[in-house]
């Protein structure tokens, strides 16, 4: 991991950060400023490794801009695509409480700026603001609830389900919406959305080209333009369906 390059942006861009993250939506404005005053901005270039596996923990980064991939690598090979992050999202909060904890890779797919926070900054907040660790605690439920989800759609859904339920995801954290259709720049090659979604590369192809015949889809270089996702909801919502009847 190469130590950061500053990219010239001021205490403004990190306030917007933290207030759009909602770790810090209870404080006052002026409390919040005081608290972006202390941080400054990072940037990593694409390919760059934020957090690595043989790293300890002691940091959280707060997305400003860019897309950042988060992945388990286990010791003796295979690797396992856990979620694609984007602005305003954060990552690493898990080793802010358990320092050891460190079995993720964090990966800039774009050039990424965003706010690093030291442990112990961020236990010291918890300890002097209870509305702070308030939201911390409901941060870590939404993560819960999430990954509730992703081990129901593992264990019940085929290859249609895993794809257009990844391809609503991306829609609604990505997406530009372009008069009716909605464009995603998703910023992975076919192994990574392979990773992410549990299906082999050649099944993520077969399914998306029967996805764009069907008219729901469009491929496009480095994007996927969702026509109809009505459509790809119908899917997602069958596959709940199988899974309230096992």
């Amino acid at each position: 991991m190469t130590e950061r390059r500053h990219d010239g942006r001021g205490s403004s861009d990190v306030y917007q950060a933290l207030i759009a993250s909602g770790l810090f939506s209870k404080l006052d404005p002026e409390s919040l400023f005081a608290v972006a005053e202390q941080l400054e901005p990072v940037q990593f270039l694409p390919g760059e490794i934020m957090v690595a596996q043989s790293s300890r923990g002691g940091r959280v980064y707060i997305i400003i801009s860019g897309k950042v991939k988060v992945a388990y690598r286990h010791p003796e090979g295979g690797e396992v695509v856990l979620t694609i992050l984007g602005p305003r999202e954060m990552f690493g909060a898990m080793t802010l409480f358990d320092p050891e904890a460190h079995e993720i890779d964090a990966t800039a797919l774009t050039t990424v700026v965003a706010v690093a926070i030291e442990r112990a900054q961020f236990l010291l907040w918890i300890a002097e603001r209870p509305e702070f660790s308030d939201q911390v605690l409901r941060l870590f439920a939404r993560w819960v609830k999430a990954s509730t989800n992703s081990l129901v759609d593992f264990a019940f859904a085929d290859a249609q389900n895993r794809v257009a339920n990844q391809l609503l995801l991306l829609r609604k954290r990505f997406g530009r919406r372009e008069g009716e259709a909605v464009r995603v720049v998703h910023d992975l090659t076919l192994e990574d959305f392979s990773l992410l979604v549990g299906v082999a590369p050649e099944t993520i192809c077969d399914t998306l080209r029967e996805f764009e015949h069907r008219g729901w889809i469009r491929l496009e270089y480095n994007s996927v333009v969702v026509v109809d996702a009505h459509a790809l909801s119908a899917i997602s919502h069958s596959n709940m369906l199988k899974a309230h009847c096992v």
